[in-house]
């Protein structure tokens, strides 16, 4: 119960970036729980990393709910509803703040369009849910440092764009 107190927004977070809708990110994180537990229970998964495995299973279950209505999946610069993403942080803030941020955040969601979607799981991975190098890596099914690549090779992408936008 602990680790699902713990894990749970981080999971829907994920899920509802890479979907766009509440309701079916409620829908699949509640599955990916469910999946999880029953592997856990039956005794066949010998699982290392207990977080990374939640969200390898949460990985697949959004290719799965793709394939099944045939919709590719939804950019993280897509994503117009700040609401959720904003109840996300916890922390009360005042107008000037909310619009600064606010401003920020659109300003990074539309630099992010232009990154692959490996590029932008992997920096949502690390910088938005605080997972390690080496969960990243189990998720992905990379090594650690290819994942260091990966990160960097995205933050250069992300950094290149802003700079591209600021000069604008």
């Amino acid at each position: 119960m602990e680790f699902y107190d713990r894990n749970v927004a981080k999971i829907y977070r994920y899920i509802y970036f890479r979907v766009g809708s509440e309701e079916q990110a409620q829908d699949l994180t509640s599955d990916v729980f469910l999946k999880c537990w029953q592997r856990l229970n039956s005794g066949q998964e010998n699982i290392s990393n207990l977080r990374a495995f939640f969200y390898q299973v949460a990985r697949n279950s959004i290719v799965d709910f793709f394939r099944q209505r045939d919709r590719s999946p939804l950019l993280l610069s897509e994503i117009t509803d700040n609401s959720v993403a904003d109840s996300f942080s916890g922390k009360k803030k005042g107008l000037a703040d909310e619009v600064s941020t606010t401003l920020e955040i659109e300003l990074i969601k539309k630099a992010l369009k232009g990154l692959s979607e490996d590029y932008q799981e992997i920096i949502i991975w690390r910088y938005l849910d605080e997972l390690e190098i080496a969960e990243i890596a189990e998720i992905m099914e990379k090594r650690e440092g290819t994942v260091r690549t990966l990160l960097s090779r995205a933050l250069a992408e992300l950094r290149k764009t802003l700079e591209k936008k600021a000069k604008i």
